[in-house]
């Protein structure tokens, strides 16, 4: 809950991670730095695991948590083939967490205190079971019990965050937080947690929170903050173990955008919603109160999810032509008929050979409408300083800076309306800059936002006057949070 009255924009805490390590199924690596090994290179001298250099052998890294455990009964590593996926490596995320609970037992207990869902696992884990028997039999520390590494694996397997890559960027690395991991999710959550340099994780404000209000952020990648409950409610039983109750998920028109619904086929007008939160329930129309079964509901949304999924993502033509399909089947603002869009809009002038600058006005009118759809649904699904803002605003700024500029050469705009679409340009830039300027440094998200820092300084050059690129270097260079009021 918040203590007080929290800002849009305000960093509310900042957590250190009880525990960093490679997640599941990596090559061998090395256990300070992460680089990928070609090979033997160099073997801790204290343990025998091997990592890239002497210069990653530190008695206050990463590995040495490990090291002083693997010291005790000294067993043997041996890698076979150093381009294949080790089991070993699962083990060391876990082996990091139960080094807490003699080393630094207050951090212990709060991870010990997390949820597991152990409970939740109907079959025999291939790699759990690898695990239990690495650390017990292999090693010998049998001062953990199977039940005590069992239960951490599933802490870190239901609150874990990818927080960044190895240099090689062919390892993602995770994280345990203490804090972060408490907070509960929401499918419009009002914060928003990412990892910023040195591993560590900021939870920050995406819109005002009033005192005594719960803070919440949202599990799913931004790239589904748009999907209907029908995805929501399985995805999030699936992975996180629970049935969401957020105000969201209690409403079945979606806060109005009927991102779930379905044309309906007696009428063609009306939109098909679920009649309550009950399993199985009917889908009812809103205007001829024409109602179709769930079972016959799933089959409809089964049969073109398959479809979409078979599609190609790079075919633009074809993402266009199945785009017309499903508009027939279910609201224009249906996550479905939305992440065609989705898809079709990181294809207009997102690669090489096909850059904005060289495009067609009729291809770039199709991406900006594509991004004003998505950021209309952003407005009510994920407001504020969101990442599926920051997103769609990274998506829509250039190509509709080149649209203007090439109408207004051909005198299709005035100056005046040049002018106010430059502002609206300017605005997408600084907005990208806030929400993912203060990103660990090198994450795919930092660098959107240095991209967007180089177009806002010529278009503030250009047209705007208003030494918006000094606002971006104090957010990407001095970690000044300033919040540039327009864009709220």
């Amino acid at each position: 809950m918040a203590a007080r009255d929290i800002s849009a924009g305000e960093i509310i805490f900042t957590d250190t991670p009880g525990a960093v390590g490679p997640d599941n199924n990596p090559k061998p690596i090395c256990l300070t730095c992460y680089k990928t090994l070609p090979g033997l290179v160099y073997r801790c001298r204290h343990c025998g695991w091997p990592l890239c250099s002497p210069f990653c052998q530190q008695d206050d890294g990463p590995h040495a948590r490990e090291c002083q455990l693997f010291r005790i009964h000294s067993p043997r590593f041996e890698i076979a083939d150093y381009n294949k996926s080790c089991p070993s490596y699962n083990a060391i995320m876990t082996i990091r967490i139960l080094w807490l609970k003699e080393n630094k037992p207050d951090t212990w207990k709060l991870l010990d205190m997390l949820m597991d869902h152990v409970e939740e696992i109907k079959e025999e884990d291939k790699i759990m079971t690898g695990v239990v028997d690495f650390i017990r039999n292999h090693c010998k520390l049998t001062q953990f019990t199977e039940k005590e590494i069992l239960h951490v694996m599933g802490i870190i397997d239901t609150n874990s965050y990818i927080i960044g890559e190895n240099p090689n960027k062919d390892v993602d690395l995770q994280g345990l937080f203490p804090i972060t991991s408490i907070i509960n999710h929401s499918c419009s959550a009002n914060t928003i947690c990412f990892a910023r340099d040195n591993f560590k994780f900021a939870c920050r404000a995406v819109k005002n929170i009033k005192k005594g209000e719960e803070l919440t952020t949202n599990y799913l990648h931004y790239h589904y903050h748009f999907f209907g409950l029908s995805y929501r409610l399985p995805e999030l039983s699936d992975f996180w173990h629970f049935k969401c109750n957020c105000h969201r998920c209690k409403d079945f028109t979606e806060f109005g955008t009927l991102s779930d619904a379905l044309v309906c086929k007696e009428c063609d007008e009306g939109r098909l919603i679920p009649l309550n939160m009950n399993p199985g329930s009917e889908w009812v129309c809103s205007t001829c109160y024409g109602s179709q079964s769930s079972q016959d509901v799933m089959m409809v949304i089964t049969y073109w999810w398959n479809i979409i999924d078979k599609t190609s993502k790079y075919d633009i033509k074809v993402l266009l032509e199945l785009l017309q399909k499903t508009l027939k089947i279910f609201d224009k603002s249906h996550y479905y008929n939305l992440e065609v869009k989705r898809r079709i809009i990181e294809n207009i002038g997102d690669s090489k050979g096909n850059k904005c600058e060289d495009l067609a006005e009729p291809w770039l009118e199709k991406k900006v409408e594509f991004c004003r759809d998505h950021l209309s649904i952003q407005k009510i699904l994920a407001p504020g300083l969101s990442e599926y803002r920051a997103y769609m605003s990274s998506h829509i700024a250039e190509p509709l800076y080149w649209l203007t500029k090439k109408r207004y050469l051909a005198q299709k705009c005035s100056g005046e309306e040049l002018s106010k679409t430059m502002e609206e340009v300017g605005e997408h830039l600084m907005m990208v800059i806030q929400i993912w300027g203060p990103y660990r440094k090198r994450s795919a998200e930092r660098l959107k936002a240095e991209q967007a820092r180089d177009l806002l300084v010529m278009v503030d050059n250009k047209y705007l006057h208003g030494n918006m690129g000094v606002i971006a270097d104090e957010i990407l260079d001095k970690d000044i949070l300033r919040i540039y009021s327009k864009t709220i």
